[in-house]
């Protein structure tokens, strides 16, 4: 025989939230075979007529001040979890950008003429360079002005 009065404290339902309230859409964990499953509950337009167990019980469980409410919630931890993927991908681009500017730079002092020039302004202005075209402008005209005098 089965203990009913651990079944009835194990709600059949948990965390749900409208995925789409005009189409009676929502996304709960329903308790199947003992476990919970996170499914998406579609009842359809009222205007339909169709009719989903789920949904109504959900419905009558929760009520839809309720569901409005846990819908929100869910909309905002998404947009925070968005935002932070925004500047979690916006730190890795300028970190990524900074790397490649470091090594460019490093690379235009590898140059031989670069490198064994005299000319302390132009590598001050490679150094301080934000940018890589900036640095292959300034090592250019360095390099430039070293054949220059050498000629």
């Amino acid at each position: 025989m089965k203990d009913s009065t651990s079944d009835d404290l194990i709600p059949k339902y948990r965390h749900p939230y409208f995925l789409d309230k005009s189409v009676r859409s929502m996304k709960a964990e329903i308790l199947v075979a003992g476990e919970y499953q996170e499914c998406i509950i579609n009842a359809g337009a009222p205007e339909t007529g169709y009719v989903n167990a789920d949904y109504d019980a959900i419905m009558e469980e929760y009520g839809e001040e309720e569901l409005d409410r846990l819908t929100a919630l869910v909309n905002d931890i998404e947009s925070e979890k968005l935002e932070r993927h925004e500047e979690q991908k916006t730190i890795r681009l300028n970190r990524m950008k900074q790397e490649t500017l470091f090594n460019i730079k490093l690379e235009a002092f590898e140059i031989e003429i670069v490198k064994n020039s005299k000319n302390k302004e132009l590598k001050k202005l490679i150094r301080k360079a934000k940018t890589p075209i900036e640095v292959q402008a300034y090592a250019t005209i360095l390099i430039q002005r070293e054949m220059d005098t050498h000629e």
